[in-house]
């Protein structure tokens, strides 16, 4: 009995669920969140359905996928549902002011945080040791639903409930597909690391952390503001040899919406919002053009920059007039 309750435990299909929440989405799929891969059954309190422009269904595990949709791709007008599981039903929402672009990014920045810290080791430890690496083609899935969708039909990786079905399929998704690992995810900041600028722990502020990295050291700073001072005059802030321009060879910022660590040099840069950083007023990086777009237009942004189109005195000028 002990036996047939382990190999249960470990080996359980991911099909099973004890809800009757309906599940809307097409076929292939239809059991999982298209934003975060969780199992809609595991997760009928906070179910949501919505429709995008096409006139497609989409189920979702909590609001946060609503509204990763809603800014990423836009939702019909009126078409956004919750589920009452006493009542087996789903009606019609009104949104709540409760849950801005604020609270999604730190549940954005909760959600990646737990990736790195157990999702990626566990799903790599699963993929090295039970799945059929050459029948996985990424570029067949749209979305990470599709995948689990496809891992557990055609037995890929053997039979897996949840609890290991979840990370295999998150971690097959950033790292496989999307190509993010551990390092790539954020930038990585200790928690000794000053600014050299305003001197305070740049760990404090991780949604603002960027990174200079010089031929034969490396800086950390709380925001992009303060490094592009130091970019342009590192001789104001202290004796720092071997820190001119040309001795650059990596610029890490972090990207507002997805928290990731980008390109400097690539990045694009909205200015003069209402959104503020540990030092007032900042040049807000976004990796997409179209991020950078929607936050201006969100949050009264003024322009957007590339970096080199920054100059040393727009720096300053954020300091004395921000708005």
């Amino acid at each position: 009995m002990f036996k047939i309750l382990v190999h249960f435990l470990l080996f359980g299909s991911a099909l099973y669920g004890i809800s009757d929440l309906p599940l809307l989405q097409q076929e292939g799929g239809k059991l999982w969140c298209p934003i975060t891969g969780e199992n809609l059954k595991e997760h009928s309190n906070s179910n949501f359905i919505a429709k995008l422009h096409n006139g497609r269904i989409r189920q979702y595990s909590s609001y946060y996928g609503v509204y990763s949709d809603e800014k990423n791709y836009g939702l019909l007008k009126n078409s956004i549902k919750y589920y009452d599981k006493k009542l087996n039903k789903f009606f019609d929402y009104k949104k709540q002011a409760s849950y801005d672009e604020e609270r999604f990014l730190k549940e954005t920045t909760y959600r990646n945080n737990i990736k790195v810290k157990k999702y990626y080791k566990m799903g790599e430890k699963i993929y090295q040791s039970r799945c059929k690496k050459n029948e996985i083609d990424f570029d067949m899935f749209f979305e990470i639903n599709e995948l689990k969708y496809y891992l557990v039909s055609e037995n890929i990786c053997g039979k897996l409930n949840e609890k290991y079905l979840h990370p295999l399929s998150v971690y097959l998704w950033d790292v496989k597909k999307l190509g993010l690992t551990q390092n790539k995810n954020s930038i990585v900041i200790h928690d000794d690391e000053k600014c050299p600028v305003c001197g305070m722990f740049v760990s404090k502020y991780p949604k603002w952390a960027t990174k200079l990295h010089y031929t034969t050291t490396i800086f950390a700073f709380d925001g992009v503001k303060d490094l592009v001072k130091f970019y342009f005059n590192p001789t104001k802030w202290g004796s720092f040899p071997n820190t001119s321009k040309d001795k650059v060879t990596k610029f890490e910022v972090t990207d507002y919406y997805t928290q990731h660590a980008i390109d400097g040099f690539k990045a694009f840069y909205v200015i003069r919002s209402d959104v503020y950083g540990p030092m007032g007023n900042e040049f807000v990086p976004f990796l997409k053009e179209a991020d950078a777009k929607a936050f201006m237009i969100d949050h009264n942004g003024k322009k957007i920059l590339r970096f080199e189109e920054i100059e040393e005195k727009m720096a300053y000028e954020l300091d004395t007039n921000g708005r």
